[in-house]
């Protein structure tokens, strides 16, 4: 029965998500909306919230981390159809995230230093992929690596902790240099050219490794 309210429990964050997604990006002329998004969305979320049940059963952890999941959840679908992350939605997050590390078994130390070292680290990336997009004359919107992304890692890094921020980062690499692999491989068959100056949305590569190692680092 509890599983069951989970999973409804799923759907109806699914929905919020959706309609907050729908009204941040709103008719951005950038946006390319997918039609199947919406019930995509409500199945994984209510997985997602059957997952998070099924491992942490009904407890403290399982809500926030059900919060957690929402946050992922509405950055995967604004940056895969505008490239846009909302600090209206990761502000929030981060702060209950970080006020809440200490109700957790990851603690407050711990979170706090994997915000840290995330914010460090990809406010690097973000730094020097500024200074090769002016070096390449790359005008390109948020940049080829924007600041939603620092934000995002931030929030990542807090709700994995430390040190498996570690592997939450290289995850994040290796998924999108798996996708970009697979990008690039595809638009030399259909034109016969590299696409090499093709900018790839990272938030969802975030999203998707720091829900992972949320949920199944321990």
């Amino acid at each position: 029965m509890e599983l069951f309210i989970a999973i409804i429990l799923g759907v109806l964050v699914g929905l919020a998500i959706n309609w907050l997604a729908d009204f941040l990006l709103g008719n951005s002329p950038t946006r390319m909306k997918i039609a199947w998004r919406a019930p995509v969305v409500l199945i994984l979320t209510a997985l997602a919230f059957a997952v998070l049940w099924l491992k942490f059963g009904t407890s403290t952890q399982t809500l926030f981390l059900a919060l957690y999941t929402a946050a992922f959840m509405n950055v995967l679908v604004t940056d895969i159809e505008d490239r846009a992350i909302f600090p209206i939605v990761l502000v929030p997050a981060t702060l209950i995230a970080l006020a809440a590390s200490p109700l957790l078994p990851m603690g407050f130390g711990r979170a706090l230093l994997g915000g840290i070292f995330a914010f460090v680290i990809v406010f690097g990336i973000y730094a020097f992929a500024g200074l090769y997009s002016r070096w390449r004359k790359l005008y390109i919107k948020g940049g080829a690596f924007g600041r939603g992304d620092v934000y995002l890692a931030t929030f990542m890094g807090l709700v994995v902790g430390f040190p498996a921020v570690w592997l939450a980062i290289l995850y994040t690499i290796f998924l999108a240099g798996i996708f970009i692999v697979i990008f690039l491989v595809y638009q030399y068959i259909k034109t016969k050219r590299l696409a090499l100056g093709a900018v790839t949305p990272y938030g969802p590569f975030f999203c998707i490794a720091g829900w992972t190692m949320m949920t199944f680092q321990a």
